[in-house]
């Protein structure tokens, strides 16, 4: 249990006496516990740790690598695990380099941005996205990530209400619109500003960034070919 900490040791070494321990799973690295007590497991134990489980579910075992787990452990993030995870997405969906290429210069709609949402939700729970970014991860509580997570599901239901001309151009969406989605969706009128805010905020976010950053951001991802 990655959330035990200082006790692993101790927990570990009373499962040793009992029984012979070949290998170690360290579980529940998927909120803002770093699992460090796990290396703690290992020297009491002396068995090597085989997977680390960042999810509920049986898919979300990942075979254990030391370099990246010690990579997160110190906040450092993991560059390489997020870009198998967006590896895997394109396989799964047909997430194009097109795609990247509006977000990269601004140029994309709701339901644009309805796609990248449902993107986001199939990469996994965003603490654990949010590791594998440096600098980023553990210096976000996990109750502001719940919310995140919320919120995203809400902006995904408001989605769902709004015809295909709304998510194509959101400009036309005006306040009897506002009200007739929100009924729909069962949500506030406040709330479906807010999807249209942070629509707007992430739209002027990327056409105000430095073209030169955005052509180093997408060669680090492998999109090279952008033109940007």
């Amino acid at each position: 249990d990655g959330t035990i900490g200082q006790q692993a040791y101790s927990q570990a070494l009373a499962f040793k006496e009992a029984t012979p321990i070949g290998s170690i799973i360290v579980t529940k690295l998927d909120g803002s516990a770093k699992g460090g007590g796990a290396l703690s497991a290992v020297v009491a134990t002396g068995a090597p740790i085989k997977f680390i489980g960042v999810g509920e579910k049986i898919d979300d075992l990942e075979p254990f690598d030391p370099k990246r787990f010690v990579s997160r452990l110190l906040g450092l993030g993991d560059i390489q695990g997020l870009l198998e995870k967006f590896e895997e997405l394109s396989k799964e969906t047909e997430f194009k380099e097109e795609d990247v290429e509006k977000f990269l210069r601004g140029k994309f709609n709701l339901k644009d941005m309805y796609a990248q949402l449902e993107a986001m939700r199939k990469m996994g729970p965003l603490q654990q996205i949010l590791k594998m970014i440096p600098g980023m991860g553990y210096s976000i509580p996990d109750e502001v990530v719940k919310v995140s997570e919320e919120r995203l599901k809400k902006f995904k239901v408001i989605m769902d209400s709004m015809t295909e001309e709304e998510l194509e151009n959101p400009e036309i969406i005006n306040y009897s619109r506002i009200k007739r989605i929100a009924r729909g969706s069962g949500t506030r009128p406040k709330d479906v500003r807010e999807l249209l805010n942070q629509y707007k905020q992430m739209k002027k976010f990327f056409k105000g960034m430095d073209k030169r950053k955005l052509a180093k951001m997408a060669k680090k991802f492998n999109f090279g070919g952008l033109g940007i």
